[in-house]
């Protein structure tokens, strides 16, 4: 069973994570090592919300990539199924053990500092290009596909992959936030057909629905700022900090 402040503080940490690029997956695990809830369908379910958010500040670009009447929509599109195509490979067969890793202490810190320098590395990349190729595609699919394990930001795997190609800010940001919608759809999904959100009653859902929704909002708002402030790079300070917090805290438990 779970609180609802602990629901809360799970919808927050959940809206705020899932898109500033510090691993919504790795702070969950670190929540639920806390509170010792462990519900991956709840957690899929807080990131309905978060996709919401997306949709609601970016509905125009969805229905451009849906509009087919333009070579570049029809293209942009089928760049996004290239994209998601590693993911959904990785998922579904490697389930069981990235589940695993959400419960080690040793393996989440390790990945956080991964994470970690991986952003951070951005601070030496420059634009060269605004338009999104096949190969980026490709490249900026196969760094979500890394992001599966709790510790590697999503978000932050997949704007700083679009940047390491060359891409400008922007359109790596707008790129990846419309690359969430289809694999955070399709791993609810897969979750769905396996497990159901026990112990939490459905006022409590709804609550932290629409907590979680609004934190994204805040969230998504509050990235684009830092995007084009060039401070995108300082979220890697903050996950390798993170993520020696959870090495040591590791180490002292053993």
């Amino acid at each position: 069973m779970i609180s609802l402040l602990e629901a809360l503080i799970f919808s927050v940490v959940q809206g705020v994570s899932q898109w500033l690029p510090i691993s919504s997956s790795g702070h969950i695990a670190i929540l639920q090592n806390i509170f010792g809830f462990q519900s991956l369908s709840f957690v899929v379910f807080l990131q309905l919300a978060s996709i919401l958010a997306v949709v609601v500040l970016f509905w125009k670009d969805i229905v451009k990539v849906f509009t087919f009447s333009k070579k570049e929509n029809i293209k942009y599109f089928f760049m996004l199924v290239v994209a998601v195509i590693p993911v959904a490979i990785v998922g579904y067969l490697f389930q069981k053990q990235v589940a695993a890793f959400f419960a080690s202490l040793l393996y989440l810190g390790i990945f956080f500092i991964i994470s970690g320098l991986v952003v951070y590395s951005t601070k030496f990349v420059r634009p060269k290009k605004t338009e999104i190729g096949w190969l980026d595609s490709i490249f900026i699919g196969i760094m979500q596909a890394v992001s599966i394990v709790p510790g590697i930001s999503r978000s932050g795997a997949t704007i700083s992959g679009g940047m390491f190609r060359g891409i400008s800010k922007t359109e790596a940001v707008k790129f990846s936030f419309l690359l969430a919608v289809p694999t955070i759809l399709g791993a609810f999904v897969l979750e769905l057909r396996h497990s159901s959100i026990a112990g939490i009653s459905a006022s409590m859902l709804v609550i932290t629905f629409i907590a979680t929704f609004i934190v994204s909002i805040v969230a998504i708002k509050a990235l684009l700022k830092i995007v084009r402030s060039d401070k995108f790079y300082l979220f890697g300070i903050y996950n390798f900090i993170v993520g020696l917090a959870v090495l040591v805290y590791y180490l002292t438990l053993h």
